[in-house]
């Protein structure tokens, strides 16, 4: 039975002028298992993208059966995350589809345990790795039971443990019938599809069966090129160590990550490192770059190492490629013919050239290419230690050889470049390979161990780079811990929960003598002690907003004269301080720490289970007057979501501007002038990340 069928698609972007699609036309039957394979900037994504009916043909025909229901997972997990909790999450599709409860949870514990995640059925999404975030991004479309499945690059992310097992799932699940279209990259994933169908430049250039297209040496090796990259023998016993990694551990809060790692690198060498998703190699990386602190050991090198960040999006934040890729040189003091050289040599070097790509808008640029011109950026720093977190990923494989190619030059110009892969085979390419299990717990893994080089400096972390664990440390004030602590609080019905906080929160904010609000922030804190909330977490949160409300009263004495009958206690110039003025700024900030401390506490003792839970019964009685209280209930379920990951963007971009030199050592006035230079980027990833969120509502059928 056929389910989907395209006549003479055709499709253009509104901001380009080249067409994504041209002249598309082919037709899927029930149960077929399709491979959708290409070059970056082929037309898959959008291919994939009009199918599951996020976008319409400019030219032609796309005719979807009526009973067939598509479900799509994208290529950035992250995007397609809903709920701050992973059994939400998974669960949020089905209950668009108006199933019943029991249904519900049923559908919610299959599909989490077939990709692996039930046991991180309660943890808050925010907190899993990158593969984590694919697997569970995975499951929730999977809860829908689609007719239609389409999966772009959905293996990227994954280790080859994770990509076997989903690869063999996904083999499973068309084997019951179910419809697969296959976006990959890779060729032995897309040789266990029955049919293929390649994309060039917008056109289908093969659409037949898999044997037919192993057949055709000239489409394998256009579309899946084996490496290339020549390997070489290691540089001579007497090649100056520049990087020496001794006992290092790191732990976040709820775990340890790292422990007893140490290894040491050599200038002109390339070096790959292997382990699963999830292990700490970012986090390693991340240490090695200055952007945490290691809670043991040290690190010690020629210079500080560059770091090339997985997620490619938060490193991008200026409109225009070149200018991107300018942006850390500039920093550093370069500028005129030679801030033009080294822009277009790392452009060319990354594999965009310049004259093609220098004013392209680097937020319509593909998500191959936006990958490449995150590498460009890093490679123009000029560093003598490169690092670079899974620079091939969702790359083709003519990209792949072009970026590998590029990791190979810049060891031959005597950099030390070490980078992170899940191919085994792009391990081979190097001149050393460190395996994560080698790694750990100082095992065999270490490399030219107890070189001592007086030209080798002890590493600290950024002097700003504090500006990260503040952050963060701000946020988990107002964060539900792993397990909440019992106390008379944390035990109370999720609807007295919400009351109460509702109650003082109200209470608190529409206080006026100042004897009410003195009670009210009196009540909080007392509310905060029967919770067993720590107080160091709102004292800290209190002392980081305090700047903004010392803020907020310098403006009350600025901008307000004063009234008839106010006692003038201090002036100067236009600047009066008086009794009436005085009790408000006290009532001001008996104010900020009520919400803190009763916002705080709410957060700290009630689970966003509990939350939506507690609004659900709250708001019931808007369903006896046909208000659709669950809409509310939505709309405060994706605020848990979104702030998160708002939070992740801004440390995403902050991690970018202390590597490329925006934030490293600058004080005062001119940290507080780059800190504002942080705000234009944000809001630009903040309207992306909303249109990213609604594709992802749209994907779980929420209407």
């Amino acid at each position: 039975m056929q389910q989907l069928a395209l006549h003479g698609v055709s499709f253009s972007y509104p901001q380009k002028s080249e067409q994504a699609l041209r002249d598309v036309s082919f037709s899927v039957q029930a149960g077929e298992y399709i491979a959708l394979v290409g070059a970056n900037g082929s037309g898959k994504s959008t291919l994939a993208r009009m199918i599951a009916g996020f976008m319409h043909p400019t030219e032609g025909s796309l005719d979807l059966e009526d009973d067939v229901l598509p479900g799509i997972v994208f290529q950035q997990p992250k995007e397609q995350i809903i709920a701050g909790v992973v059994e939400r999450d998974t669960a949020f599709g089905p209950q668009n589809l108006s199933m019943s409860r029991g249904e519900i949870e049923l559908r919610t514990i299959e599909c989490l345990s077939v990709v692996g995640m039930a046991d991180r059925a309660a943890s808050r999404t925010f907190e899993l790795s990158l593969g984590q975030t694919q697997r569970l991004a995975f499951s929730g479309i999977l809860a829908l039971f689609p007719d239609m499945l389409i999966l772009d690059e959905v293996t990227a992310m994954l280790d080859p443990g994770a990509r076997t097992e989903l690869v063999k799932f996904i083999s499973q699940w068309n084997a019951r019938g179910h419809t697969i279209i296959h976006v990959t990259h890779d060729l032995d994933e897309a040789l266990r599809a029955k049919r293929i169908l390649a994309l060039d430049e917008g056109r289908i250039i093969f659409d037949g069966p898999q044997t037919d297209f192993m057949s055709r040496p000239d489409l394998t090796q256009k579309i899946f090129a084996p490496i290339n990259v020549r390997g070489r023998e290691p540089p001579a016993e007497d090649s100056p160590v520049t990087l020496s990694v001794e006992n290092i551990s790191f732990s976040y809060p709820e775990r340890p990550v790292l422990s007893g790692i140490s290894f040491s690198l050599k200038k002109g060498t390339l070096t790959a490192i292997t382990g699963p998703s999830g292990c700490g190699k970012s986090t390693l990386f991340e240490c090695l770059a200055g952007l945490k602190e290691c809670s043991g050991g040290t690190i010690r090198a020629v210079s500080r190492p560059a770091l090339a960040l997985q997620e490619s999006d938060a490193a991008l934040f200026e409109p225009c490629a070149a200018d991107d890729v300018a942006f850390g040189p500039k920093n550093s003091g370069l500028s005129g013919k030679d801030l033009v050289a080294r822009v277009k040599d790392s452009m060319e070097k990354a594999g965009l050239p310049y004259e093609t790509f220098a004013d392209r808008a680097t937020f319509h640029l593909s998500g191959g290419e936006k990958r490449k011109l995150s590498l460009a950026g890093i490679i123009a720093l000029g560093s003598d230690i490169l690092i670079f977190d899974e620079p091939t990923s969702a790359l083709d494989s003519e990209s792949r050889n072009i970026v590998l190619g590029t990791l190979r030059g810049l060891a031959d110009e005597g950099k030390t470049v070490l980078f992170s892969t899940h191919r085994p085979q792009e391990a081979m390419i190097a001149d050393f390979h460190l395996d994560w299990s080698e790694l750990s717990d100082g095992g065999s893994g270490r490399r030219f161990q107890n070189a001592e080089d007086d030209s080798l400096k002890k590493l600290e972390p950024f002097k700003n780079g504090a500006i990260l664990k503040n952050i963060g440390r701000a946020a988990n004030s107002f964060m539900a811990p792993a397990e909440i602590p019992k106390s008379p609080v944390s035990v109370l019905p999720s609807v007295v929960k919400f009351m109460l906080f509702l109650t003082l929160a109200v209470f608190s904010v529409c206080a006026q003598p100042f004897y009410l609000c003195a009670a009210a922030a009196g009540i909080s804190v007392l509310y905060a002690l029967l919770a067993r909330y720590p107080l160091r977490k709102p004292l800290y949160a209190l002392w980081k907003l305090f700047p903004w409300i010392l803020i907020f009263m310098i403006l009350e004495l600025t901008l307000f004269p004063p009234l008839d009958g106010d006692k003038i206690i201090w002036s100067w110039g236009t600047l009066f301080l008086t009794d009436r003025k005085i009790l408000l700024l006290a009532r001001a900030f008996l104010r900020s720490v009520s919400l803190i401390f009763c916002t705080g506490t709410f957060l700290f003792t009630t689970s966003e289970r509990q939350i939506m839970d507690g609004l659900s019964a709250f708001l019931k009685p808007l369903t006896l007057i046909k208000i659709p209280a669950h809409y509310l209930v939505l709309v405060a379920g994706i605020f848990f979501r979104f702030v998160p990951l708002l939070l992740d963007e801004l440390l995403g971009i902050i991690k970018t501007q202390l590597i490329r030199g925006a934030l490293g050592k600058k004080k005062g006035l001119r940290k507080l002038s780059a800190m504002i230079s942080l705000v234009v980027p944000l809001i630009l990833q903040t309207f992306r990340k909303a249109q990213t969120l609604a594709d992802a509502l749209t994907a779980r059928y929420f209407k």
